[in-house]
């Protein structure tokens, strides 16, 4: 019986992180500009589309700020909590505590996100011209602003970029740091 819930819960996380990181990924796509033509983009947004844009009527974007795709996310990740707490019934959350872990897993998704792009666009510079390919283009708009911080307090050291290590070992860092403390005190409230 424990591999039954053991396949139920890879099968609900694997679906349920797809799709809130999808909805995240649009919401920060839209956050640095990116352009609608790229291939990445055009995927994001078509899949995400037929949901986002009748909650835009209630959710307008605030500036750079898209709230259907950040609740959607939210709502998303909700389930996915509700989902995997439902066959442990010993495990009894409040409804506080419901909305602080979703939120935490939101977060955690949102930077397990970044964190992949860091390491892609890591990957990729070794091979290709960031300003040639569009979906090269799209990871250095994503990732910029992670990296340029990191940048301005370590300048590449003989044609050596060690800002992206630097981004990423932040990243896992605000993940010990601020998700696993965020999600322990989301069971406990």
């Amino acid at each position: 019986m424990p591999y039954l819930i053991n396949a139920e819960t890879f099968l609900v996380q694997t679906i349920f992180d797809i799709l809130v990181g999808v909805f995240l990924v649009r919401a920060m796509l839209i956050a640095v500009n990116a352009s609608f033509h790229d291939p990445i983009c055009q995927f994001v947004y078509k899949f995400t589309n037929p949901v986002i844009a009748p909650l835009r009527r209630f959710l307008p974007r605030r500036g750079k700020l898209e709230l259907a795709s950040l609740l959607v996310a939210f709502l998303l990740a909700l389930i996915e909590l509700l989902l995997l707490l439902a066959p442990v019934a010993g495990l009894r959350w409040s409804v506080a505590g419901c909305l602080l872990g979703a939120l935490a897993g939101m977060l955690n998704i949102a930077l397990w996100v970044a964190l992949w792009a860091l390491l892609i666009r890591a990957v990729l510079s070794f091979f290709a011209d960031e300003r040639a390919h569009p979906n090269v283009r799209v990871l250095v708009q994503v990732t910029e602003p992670l990296v340029r911080p990191f940048r301005r307090l370590l300048p590449p050291l003989g044609g050596v970029d060690l800002s992206f290590l630097l981004a990423s070992i932040a990243l896992v860092l605000a993940r010990l740091l601020v998700i696993a403390p965020l999600t322990d005190l989301a069971a406990r409230v």
